[in-house]
């Protein structure tokens, strides 16, 4: 059974642990990197979890966290309308069992009861055609490519834009 749930600062070494995989098995997924992120301390993940602005959902397979996402809400008066879901990872020997779908649908469903929030937007790499199908099943929307978003090691990587409006 999968247990899905907001991260607490409790729950900051099984984030960070979990991210750091993601990061060195997938770069092209995000935008920092594992070099990047490794020397960060545990302190800092735990400042970073309990920021108001946003909010990360676990997806726990009994006390192994499997799944992870962010979202955060613009805090400019001229954005807070909108806001990104960002760092969205599954484990690997989990893939593939629609845990990453019912991450989103969590993460859509907390955001959603934001007050001021209309739009949400993420970004996700032209080639995985799974999580676009999945955001895609969802209700997002392609409204754009950011061709050479990303490049590692001498390759670049294009990310598709997306949206989802809600409805308010």
């Amino acid at each position: 059974m999968i247990e899905f749930r907001k991260l607490g600062s409790e729950d900051a070494a099984d984030y960070y642990q979990l991210r750091l995989e993601g990061l060195k098995n997938y770069p092209e997924a995000f935008a920092s990197s594992y070099e990047e992120e490794v020397n960060r301390s545990v302190g800092d993940v735990k400042k970073n979890i309990e920021m108001s602005d946003k909010f990360t959902v676990g997806a726990y397979y009994g006390k192994e966290l499997v799944g992870i996402g962010t979202f955060f809400q613009h805090t400019k008066k001229k954005m807070k309308h909108k806001g990104e879901i960002v760092g969205v990872y599954v484990s690997q020997h989990v893939q593939r069992n629609g845990i990453g779908f019912k991450l989103l649908e969590n993460l859509v469903e907390e955001a959603s009861k934001i007050e001021d929030l209309e739009q949400i937007m993420l970004t996700v790499m032209t080639e995985n055609r799974s999580a676009i199908r999945s955001y895609e099943k969802i209700g997002f929307e392609s409204y754009g490519v950011e061709e050479r978003s990303l490049k590692i090691e001498g390759h670049y990587y294009d990310e598709m834009l997306m949206k989802f409006h809600l409805k308010k």
